[in-house]
């Protein structure tokens, strides 16, 4: 009977050391995606407001192109 116990329990462990593999490796997976998906989600950001700054200075520039050239004229 201890034999069957020995026998039963090692069984088991055998079978569970793939499932914990798994178990890591799909935790791992789900790590580098979430953070792949949080790395675009930034670089879309940093794009955003790199081109939101190029508006914003030409759009000053042309504020103050437009403003001398009327206090030349005047």
């Amino acid at each position: 009977m201890k034999k069957f116990r020995l026998s039963l329990a090692t069984l088991t462990l055998a079978a569970l050391t793939p499932l914990h593999q798994f178990k890591a490796d799909v935790k791992t997976a789900g790590k580098e995606t979430g953070h792949a998906i949080g790395n675009a989600g930034h670089a879309v950001a940093h794009g955003a407001k790199t081109a939101g700054h190029a508006i914003a200075n030409t759009t000053r520039n042309g504020y103050h192109k437009t403003k001398r050239w009327v206090k030349e004229k005047t």
